[in-house]
């Protein structure tokens, strides 16, 4: 058995297994929290589950979350707690970030990205700074092991990650992006930094990003008018040999599974990059669409597996972060306690507004009372005081580290949720005999969506 076989097979095992472990628990997975006192959660829990967490410490809840061994030994957590961790370690991929030494590289080393960042970094928060860092290096790199140098970037924003590798690393990049005032958002930081470049430091670029506004839908684009279309972007003559790499910084939902058929559909796209995010919003074949976003895979399909709306949406959730509130600032979630006793009330008085959307509000520092009303300002609907200040309503919220702790229960399933997405595109990919691979890219407390997902022909 070679080894693309073999990882054919792991990848068949993690899923079958990973779904059965999922089945198992999908009543927790399934549980929105903000209905933790409507629908009485706590006690849908093992009885040996509620013995444990009300004794433990919110602090002592990380170890749920991390697939470090020794955390946790110090707690004496249920057996059944015990083999579901062992199993999420096992099948999950990994989130942890690995320090690869590239800077020997002297050749990444002269690069204008890496000799002048803080240009680059201009008006770029921290968290897109770090993500378009590591991603322009491994589109670069692998640009470098497949002869690229012509890239397509679809939904390009505002050119970020365009610019750096166009001025940073001397690639030739076509941008597709359906927002018009973005592209000329781009098109205008194109120019600003191009000169500043040039005026600095002598740099003069001989090409520029080119962006596309097209409202196109890519889905049912055809390969060889798509190709045209990234040819005519760089004067590139159609009998002249072209290839490209396609490439994709956070697409939305249905999005990666598009660029990922327009890359087996496309003989001149060389390689595929993506790292992605919002599953809550794939289509899947629930949908009865013709064409959905999950599941992919031929062996997925045949064993008919499916992840409910609310499994996909709790695998976008940032669980480095809420680790570190854990540890640090854990009043900060009673927001979860005060939304549930929130909604008890709105579901009791208002019942056709159940599972309205309410402002983002923080809690620290904060009454109840006070909470609600900023929460519903948006709903045009106040709780009366007589509901807010109820026996009832201050014995749920004395409560609010159970409703943590219901929350951090049902996070452990999120790595696991997100790999089974990854595992059926990268069987996808396989199965179509596509040399592949996924890999950490990003610090997942920065960016919690931080897996890449290759593949070369």
């Amino acid at each position: 058995m070679n080894n693309q076989s073999a990882l054919i097979v792991d990848l068949r095992r993690k899923i079958l297994q990973s779904r059965k472990l999922i089945d198992i628990y999908q009543w927790l997975i399934d549980s929105y929290v903000l209905d933790f006192y409507v629908d009485n959660h706590w006690d849908r829990l093992p009885p040996c589950w509620q013995t444990c967490f009300e004794r433990i410490k919110v602090q002592e809840l990380q170890a749920l979350l991390t697939d470090d061994s020794d955390s946790g030994k110090s707690t004496v957590w249920p057996l059944s707690i015990l083999a579901i961790r062992v199993l999420l370690r096992e099948l999950s991929i990994s989130r942890k970030l690995r320090q690869t030494d590239t800077g020997s590289d002297s050749k990444k080393q002269q690069t204008a990205f890496c000799c002048h960042k803080k240009l680059f970094d201009k008006s770029v928060k921290l968290k897109k700074r770090h993500e378009i860092e590591k991603f322009c290096e491994e589109c670069w790199l692998t640009g470098q092991t497949t002869n690229v140098e012509h890239l397509v970037d679809v939904g390009s924003g505002q050119g970020n990650l365009a610019r750096s590798l166009n001025y940073g690393y001397g690639l030739q990049v076509c941008c597709i992006e359906q927002d018009e005032q973005l592209v000329n958002t781009a098109k205008l930081k194109d120019e600003e930094l191009s000169c500043r470049l040039k005026k600095q430091f002598k740099i003069e670029s001989t090409h520029h990003p080119v962006h596309l506004s097209r409202k196109e839908n890519l889905e049912m684009i055809d390969p060889c008018k798509f190709v045209q279309m990234i040819l005519d972007s760089f004067n590139i003559e159609a009998s002249t040999p072209f290839r490209f790499g396609l490439i994709g910084l956070h697409p939305c939902g249905d999005l990666a599974v598009i660029l990922i058929k327009l890359f087996l559909s496309c003989p001149e796209a060389t390689f595929i990059k993506i790292v992605c995010c919002c599953y809550m919003k794939l289509s899947t074949k629930e949908d009865k669409t013709k064409s959905f976003g999950f599941p992919l895979s031929e062996f997925s399909n045949k064993h008919r597996l499916k992840l409910s709306y609310e499994a996909r949406e709790i695998a976008c959730h940032a669980v480095e972060q809420y680790c570190n509130k854990l540890q640090t600032d854990y009043d900060e979630l009673k927001v979860h306690a005060f939304r549930a006793a929130a909604e008890k009330i709105i579901v009791k008085l208002h019942p056709q507004l159940k599972h309205s959307g309410l402002k983002s509000t923080k809690v620290t520092n904060m009454s109840f009372q006070q909470y609600c009303d900023k929460a519903l300002a948006g709903l045009g609907i106040e709780l009366p005081q007589a509901e807010t200040q109820s026996e009832d309503t201050r014995s749920n919220l004395s409560n609010w580290q159970r409703v943590v702790k219901f929350y951090t229960l049902r996070l452990m399933f999120a790595p696991l949720i997100e790999s089974v997405i990854l595992y059926d595109r990268w069987l996808y990919l396989l199965e179509q005999g596509i040399s592949s691979k996924i890999e950490v890219l990003f610090d997942p407390v920065l960016s919690p969506r931080n897996h890449a997902l290759t593949g070369w022909k």
